[in-house]
């Protein structure tokens, strides 16, 4: 092997900002759902004691830096036809969904890397799931209450769309880390994601 094949061999498979919005998504959701193991919200003031209400705070400055980063993606995917095409092929190609889902059934996985195709279909739903809970989150970070007043009407309705999600949320986490583990256990270059460098 020449010194430009092992280059090519040694590239990474993802763009380096797919890997810097992967790292601060993916950050930002898993501290979002272990703070909700343990927070005490408290929605009548945003004045916080304890430890859990602090971790509630926390679990809000994090959702809020998350929601940049979605900011940051959805502007990526707005500026990029084949990222949309990519995520959300609702007028095609569907073939390469196809293609994964018969690849399953015969016990075969497709490589990693972005790519058309099943994961990334899923990858997109997992956008718009995390999408969702974040500009729910936002509303409920902006319209909560200060020095003990009572909630209003926006967060009373906002708070219910907010939980509604959440098993969802981790049932999409608990597969992506899954995924994750099936394709490090089969060698395949998954932790090119990681790479935040060049």
């Amino acid at each position: 092997m020449n010194d430009s094949d092992s280059a090519v061999k040694q590239q990474n498979l993802w763009p380096q900002e797919a890997r810097w919005l992967h790292a601060g998504i993916a950050t930002g959701v898993t501290l979002q759902l272990l703070t909700s193991l343990w927070m005490t919200p408290d929605w009548q003031h945003a004045d916080y004691a304890g430890f859990t209400q602090v971790l509630f705070s926390f679990h809000a400055w994090i959702g809020l830096t998350t929601a940049l980063f979605l900011l940051w993606q959805w502007l990526w995917i707005a500026t990029s036809a084949p990222m949309r095409r990519q995520f959300f092929p609702w007028r095609g190609p569907w073939q390469p969904v196809w293609d994964d889902l018969r690849a399953l059934y015969h016990g075969r996985l497709r490589r990693p890397g972005p790519a058309p195709g099943l994961a990334a279909l899923i990858h997109g739903l997992g956008l718009l799931l995390i999408s969702w809970m974040a500009l729910t989150g936002t509303v409920i970070f902006f319209f909560l209450p200060q020095g003990g007043t009572s909630p209003g009407a926006v967060l009373l309705n906002v708070i219910p769309l907010h939980k509604a999600l959440v098993y969802l949320v981790w049932t999409y986490w608990i597969g992506h880390v899954g995924m994750f583990c099936v394709h490090w256990l089969r060698r395949d270059r998954i932790l090119d994601i990681f790479r935040l460098g060049n």
